[in-house]
């Protein structure tokens, strides 16, 4: 397939409710996500914009979309046309939270068809903070991710993962010959007999893909385990925490190829500074608040953040108030 130069696509898994009625994903991106895209999004540079969604929603998800966002290159996909092995795999069997099992799928069989050499992945609860085009992706020539240097790196505003997720990454791509993993940020990256080095990890979305690579992944995994991909994923996650993550098989791929320094781990991040559950626990909703306009919208260190969907505490509209002297009404 012949590939769209100088533009990249989005991917954006999503169903309209998926804990309660009020926590409601088509209205926060309504409210949230599509407005600030509006303003500092360059539609020019974005080739495909693809919503994943269950066919219930789906005819909802487009009334609403198009009333305002006509212009906006959306591509609607069914889940479970895109993925059938979802109409037989018990997948509520080994995960109480299953649709985020299959996001992370989704946004890996979409490379198959994607018609760019990038593209982002992310979820609802995203919004840009300034202006963004396909030049930004880039960091001198890397592209621009969300990273951390060790698994005890969660200080307030940093981005999150999961150690047992790397380790179940790390089986999958590597097979069974890895014993030991370390990260140091002086390590070089590499295997040593069987211990794998590693000096930097991918955080969680959103995060830039390479398209060639994400394929290139899903090829290897079906040759190593002799077992089609969708397959093998589904049979040997358990749900948080013991899992693979997208973000984990994809970095390891890129770390068994020697191919990490694609990537840029200098600011301007991809998104940085953002309110997870884990922080909000922490205290952090105070001071991301009551710093917003400094620490999120005016902070020239990252161009994407995130208020995380699952803390219910914070109210779409409380989110809306803080945006609105920075995207207008």
């Amino acid at each position: 397939m012949k590939k769209v130069k100088n533009k990249f696509s989005f991917i954006m898994p999503m169903v309209i409710n998926h804990r309660t009625d009020e926590d409601n994903d088509l209205e926060r991106i309504l409210k949230i996500q599509l407005p600030t895209f509006r303003k500092f999004l360059n539609l020019n540079d974005l080739h495909k914009f693809y919503i994943v969604s269950r066919k219930d929603d789906l005819e909802s998800i487009k009334t609403e979309l198009d009333k305002e966002y006509s212009d906006f290159p959306f591509e609607y996909i069914d889940e479970k046309e895109l993925i059938p092995e979802l109409n037989t795999f018990p997948l509520h069997t080994k995960t109480v939270h299953p649709g985020w099992i299959i996001q992370q799928l989704v946004k890996f069989e979409l490379a198959k068809i994607i018609e760019t050499d990038y593209y982002m992945t992310f979820e609802t609860d995203l919004f840009l903070t300034r202006p963004f085009s396909y030049e930004d992706m880039f960091n001198e020539g890397k592209i621009i991710c969300s990273s951390f240097n060790s698994f005890e790196d969660t200080e307030w505003g940093r981005t999150p993962s999961c150690e047992p997720w790397y380790m179940y990454g790390t089986a999958l791509v590597y097979g069974n010959g890895v014993e030991t993993f370390d990260i140091d940020t002086n390590n070089k990256n590499e295997l040593d007999g069987n211990k794998l080095k590693i000096n930097k990890l991918m955080g969680v979305s959103p995060q830039i893909l390479i398209t060639e690579e994400v394929n290139n992944l899903i090829k290897h995994l079906e040759k190593l385990h002799k077992t089609p991909y969708i397959t093998l994923l589904l049979n040997t996650t358990n749900g948080h925490p013991n899992t693979w993550t997208e973000y984990t098989l994809y970095w390891m791929w890129l770390h068994k190829e020697g191919k990490m320094d694609k990537y840029s781990f200098e600011a301007p991040y991809l998104s940085w500074n953002e309110l997870f559950t884990f922080n909000y626990r922490k205290g952090y909703g105070e001071t991301y608040f009551n710093e917003f306009d400094s620490l999120v919208m005016n902070n020239k260190e990252h161009y994407f953040n995130i208020v995380q969907s699952n803390i219910l505490d914070v109210k779409l509209d409380f989110v809306v108030e803080k945006l609105k002297k920075h995207i207008g009404e």
